[in-house]
C-alpha cells in the first residue's frame, strides 16, 4: 500500500535570485564546461547529438536550480546517478563556494561517458569531484568514499541527485538504502506526482514548481523534487 506524503512548496524567490547571480559569477568556467560538453558530445554522444549550445546553457542553468533545495547545499556528499555528460553534477561542482566541504561523485554505467567526464574534470581543473563507471544498483557508501578519497578523505552521508534519468520507482529500486534515502531530482511536476503515488512503501516528497519562477517554455511544467524514504 502506498503511503506517499506529497507537499507542494513555493520556491524561495530570494534564493532563486542568488542562484542566478551565482551563475553569472561562474560564467567563464561554466562556459568552458559547455564547450567541453559540446566537443565530447560529438564523439561520445553524452546528450542529444543535435543539441544546440543555447539548449545546453539552459540545462546548466536548470541543474543549478537544485540549490533551491536546502539539503543539496547541506549535503557532505552528492551522488549524481545517470549523469551522462555531467548533468546536473558538474555545474554544481563548478559553482561550489567551498570545493573541499562537499564532495560530488558522478555516476553512469556507460564507461565511455564516464571516461569523457573524467577528461572534462581534469581539463577544467574542478576539485572535489570524481566519476565512477558502475551500475548504480551495486554501489555502496564504501564505493563512493573510495572513489573520492583522493580529493576529500573522510566518509560522509550521501544524497542522490538525477536529471530526468529515471522514473521515481526505478530510482528507489536502484539505489541501496545503505547508500542513501534522500533523493533530489529534476522532473516534470505532473509525472513526478503520479510516479510518487505509485511507489510501494512510505515516502515523503516536497515538490518545488519551476513554473512560478520562470515563464520560459523550457521550464514549463518542470519541478524539483526532494523525496525521502
Amino acid at each position: 500500500m502506498n503511503k506517499a506524503c506529497i507537499t507542494i512548496r513555493p520556491v524561495d524567490s530570494a534564493r532563486y535570485i542568488e542562484i542566478k547571480e551565482l551563475y553569472k559569477k561562474n560564467l567563464a568556467p561554466l562556459n568552458n564546461y559547455i564547450e567541453e560538453l559540446q566537443w565530447w558530445n560529438k564523439r561520445v554522444n553524452l546528450v542529444s547529438r543535435d543539441v544546440s549550445r543555447e539548449t545546453l546553457v539552459k540545462h546548466v542553468e536548470h541543474s543549478l536550480l537544485l540549490l533551491l533545495v536546502p539539503i543539496v547545499n547541506e549535503a557532505a556528499c552528492i551522488f549524481d546517478v545517470g549523469t551522462g555528460g555531467g548533468l546536473p553534477g558538474m555545474p554544481l561542482a563548478i559553482c561550489r563556494t567551498d570545493q573541499f566541504r562537499q564532495r560530488i561523485v558522478l555516476n553512469d554505467k556507460v564507461e565511455k561517458k564516464i571516461w569523457a567526464v573524467k577528461q572534462m574534470i581534469q581539463k577544467l581543473g574542478v576539485l572535489g569531484v570524481d566519476a565512477i563507471a558502475k551500475n548504480a544498483a551495486t554501489i555502496t557508501q564504501g564505493d563512493v568514499d573510495n572513489v573520492s578519497r583522493g580529493t576529500l578523505g573522510q566518509p560522509s552521508a550521501t544524497i542522490c541527485i538525477t536529471k530526468h534519468a529515471f522514473k521515481v520507482d526505478q530510482l528507489l529500486d536502484l539505489i541501496s538504502p545503505e547508500l542513501t534515502n534522500e533523493f533530489v531530482f529534476l522532473k516534470g511536476q505532473a509525472e513526478a506526482v503520479e510516479e510518487i503515488k505509485s511507489v510501494r512503501g512510505p515516502v515523503s516528497a516536497v515538490i518545488y514548481s519551476l513554473d512560478e519562477i520562470d515563464e520560459a517554455a523550457f521550464y514549463r511544467g518542470k519541478a524539483i523534487v526532494h523525496l525521502s524514504r
